[in-house]
């Protein structure tokens, strides 16, 4: 991949509806680090159809993007997003399953797009984060979390079964008893909760998530983009391999890996005792 030192500002396409969408999320790209935001605060960013077609219009942007090495997602306002937009739900009662087959569909390919993006992808969340919108912190490579998190996936309460791959992620990340006492029990996770059960990846006060989740983000963009890439697939994908099926699989990547300028100057910063210039390529 090529750096990209310009500033990307996306609006998406012409006309009301896309006006709407933009209004949902932003998305800036800057020296090689996507930062794409739910910006619907007053709704406490909850999911809608817009903002699932404005978060579907934006994943391609990043994805399509030359230069783009590491991506961080994060919101605005009080929560980083309260899932399903209910009213907006309730106001659909008599097409629900229409509208939620419509929505969920769109969504979750967008969700299957961010998890296997070729980069790092960090989650900075804060305040609730709840429903299908779990799903945005499933399908990333770090979470930071603020102190004030709360996790639910809250669709017990709603008599719907759930989306966003907590039924996939949950018994993987937590096993299958507390992915049970989330999904059919109803918990409500605080912060630290999170951090012991393993659904986030560090905890620091609220006021300066910001600034922790810019700089980790920062950091895995200056990294080697090609092999990181290399090591979420790796990770992604050992649940159904055999061990010597893994084995295979990382004497693969690590051979496609030496062919990368960045191995090159790793190997030979290491052996320099210098830091090393990762260009990402």
């Amino acid at each position: 991949m090529t750096d990209m030192t310009d500033t990307v500002a996306t609006g998406g396409t012409d006309g009301p509806a896309a006006a709407d969408h933009a209004q949902r999320v932003s998305l800036e790209i800057t020296d090689g680090l996507a930062q794409l935001r739910l910006a619907r605060p007053e709704g406490r960013n909850g999911i809608d159809m817009a903002m699932v077609q404005a978060l579907a219009d934006r994943f391609e942007v990043v994805a399509s993007a030359p230069g783009v090495r590491a991506l961080l997602i994060g919101a605005d306002g009080p929560a980083f997003t309260v899932g399903g937009d209910l009213r907006h739900l309730t106001g659909q009662l008599d097409r629900l399953p229409d509208e939620l087959h419509e929505m969920i569909s769109l969504y979750h390919r967008t969700l299957a797009g961010l998890a296997a993006l070729p980069v790092p992808v960090l989650v900075a969340a804060h305040g609730a984060v709840a429903g299908g919108g779990l799903g945005l912190l499933w399908c990333a490579d770090l979470v930071i979390a603020a102190d004030d998190l709360r996790i639910a996936t809250g669709f017990v309460h709603l008599g719907l079964s759930g989306d966003g791959g907590s039924s996939w992620h949950l018994p993987r990340l937590v096993g299958l008893r507390r992915a049970q006492e989330l999904i059919l029990g109803g918990r409500v996770l605080d912060a630290a909760e999170a951090l012991d059960w393993g659904l986030v990846t560090q905890v620091v006060p609220a006021g300066r998530l910001s600034e922790v989740a810019l700089e980790r983000a920062r950091s895995l963009a200056s990294g080697p983009t090609y092999a990181l890439g290399r090591m979420k697939r790796l990770l992604r994908e050992s649940g159904p391999a055999s061990y010597p099926e893994q084995l295979a699989a990382e004497r693969e990547a690590i051979v496609a890996c030496a062919r990368t300028e960045d191995a090159r100057d790793g190997l030979t910063a290491f052996a320099d005792r210098r830091a090393p210039r990762f260009t990402g390529q």
